[in-house]
């Protein structure tokens, strides 16, 4: 089962965000999100998300007492699926570009080059981020065409 934990904070100095966001993953969270919000009395707000297994409970929920200024969460059991996954790599530009691949029934479903390593490779070779995400989308839309 899948624990799926959500806490509306009105409170907190936005800045912080980031860091509970990263300490969550870090820690074992499946997935973790901010959205805003608005809540009564028209007070602006945010309600964190966080999803983990069963195992990492408790992990979760400390971290988001300590982390947050929440007084209370809210605990809902979930069922979750995934597809298959598999990763490999393209080269470009002299760097290599993760590729993430969703199966559903052995069939392609979603490809996906890995964000930061645009990002890096951007950065390396004094190119913006768009024109790097373009050209690897572009090779991995190429490399579709061959049979794997």
């Amino acid at each position: 089962m899948t624990v799926l934990y959500e806490t509306n904070v009105d409170d907190m100095d936005p800045r912080l965000w980031p860091n509970v966001l990263d300490r969550l993953l870090e820690e074992g969270a499946l997935d973790a999100w901010v959205t805003p919000i608005i809540m009564k009395k028209g007070r602006p707000a945010f309600t964190l998300s966080v999803l983990c297994d069963e195992a990492h409970a408790e992990t979760m929920r400390t971290t988001i007492f300590r982390e947050t200024t929440t007084i209370g969460i809210r605990e809902l059991n979930v069922d979750r699926h995934v597809l298959d996954r598999t990763q490999s790599t393209i080269e470009l530009h002299g760097c290599e570009i993760g590729v993430k691949t969703a199966l559903l029934d052995g069939e392609v479903v979603n490809r996906s080059v890995e964000w930061d390593d645009v990002a890096a490779t951007a950065k390396a070779n004094g190119l913006s981020a768009k024109e790097v995400l373009a050209a690897a989308n572009a090779l991995v839309a190429d490399r579709d065409g061959e049979s794997e």
